[in-house]
């Protein structure tokens, strides 16, 4: 027989995060633009029109890719899988909203580049 815990994300005053990605990505799995690396750069290009309307997610993603920010990090600030992440890129990409810049198309990165996206990531 199992016994509820402490730990039970049901009970408590702070439930933890209990929206499903799927949700965020309004039931997508596959993002459009699949090209987006891991180490890809993203970069806030303009701000949204009243007229698009965007999930918070997506408010808090433009809000942290105002400077470059790796695929990686966002999904690690955003506490949302890399998948959904993409997802929620290639709409903003498709809204214009924000610009994509991958290692890979620019050649190999360099050490100082890896260095900064490592440092990124175990400041997360």
């Amino acid at each position: 027989m199992r016994h509820w815990s402490e730990e039970d994300p049901w009970e408590g005053d702070d439930p933890g995060r209990l929206i499903r990605p799927y949700t965020v990505t309004g039931g997508r799995t596959q993002a459009v633009r699949a090209d987006i690396e891991l180490i890809s750069l993203v970069s806030t290009v303009r701000p949204p029109t009243r007229a698009q309307r965007l999930q918070p997610e997506q408010h808090r993603l433009l809000s942290l890719c105002r400077r470059p920010t790796a695929l990686v990090e966002i999904a690690a600030y955003l506490d949302l899988p890399v998948a959904a992440v993409r997802v929620l890129l290639g709409d903003l990409l498709d809204n214009d909203l924000i610009s994509v810049t991958s290692p890979s198309a620019a050649g190999s990165p360099d050490a100082r580049f890896l260095q900064a996206v490592i440092d990124g990531i175990r400041r997360l």
